[in-house]
């Protein structure tokens, strides 16, 4: 008899042994797969947040650029409007022989440029500051030109419906003109973001 089998004899194997090794190494493959699922999800579920977040920072950037556009489009509108008040409304009070107030138009362009001023700057900041200070600056933008609408525009058509014979005057009809687009390119701006604001009873009829 061989020692192998001698040892076979004395050392015998319990009954049913090697059907629970064969338990054990299911039981450690079951456990080996669970564990490559939970990584599996893990993975997953860091893929998920990646483009959670990178959706996230895509709207705020698509926001941001949205935001810095409607800056620009109010900064161009502030300098037409000064640039409107100097370069048309001026020549219109010579041309029709009426007095124009220096004084009056210089203090409303002043407030205006600083309006721009303000704008410039925010196009540098982000979140609810620059919300907030723009909509102040739309306000304050519209009152300036409810002002001028008031105290220059309106005084100079006023006297210009009594003369008699109507004066011939080119700057006349281009500050009506571009006045009125003006505030149809403001009431649009207004109507687009924060807050909607009737500029169209400053047109000029």
């Amino acid at each position: 008899m061989s020692e192998q089998d001698t040892e076979a004899k004395q050392n015998p194997e319990p009954e049913g042994s090697s059907d629970k090794t064969a338990d054990e190494e299911k039981e450690v493959d079951h456990l080996s797969d669970l564990s490559e699922l939970e990584k599996i999800k893990l993975e997953l579920q860091k893929e998920k947040e990646k483009a959670a977040k990178e959706l996230v920072e895509g709207e705020d950037e698509e926001e941001d650029l949205r935001e810095v556009d409607y800056l620009q489009k109010l900064i161009t509108l502030s300098v037409k409007f000064d640039h409107h008040v100097g370069m048309y409304l001026m020549p219109a009070y010579i041309d029709c022989g009426l007095k124009y107030d220096h004084k009056l138009a210089e203090s409303y362009t002043v407030q205006i440029t600083t309006i721009q001023s303000f704008l410039r700057l925010l196009e540098k900041v982000d979140g609810v500051t620059r919300e907030e200070v723009t909509k102040q600056c739309v306000l304050n933008l519209r009152n300036i030109i409810q002002l001028i609408f008031k105290n220059m525009v309106k005084p100079l058509y006023k006297e210009v419906g009594l003369m008699k014979k109507k004066p011939k005057s080119e700057s006349l009809g281009n500050f009506k003109q571009n006045w009125n687009e003006r505030l149809d390119e403001l009431q649009k701006t207004c109507d687009f973001e924060y807050q909607i604001l009737d500029v169209k009873a400053f047109l000029i009829k």
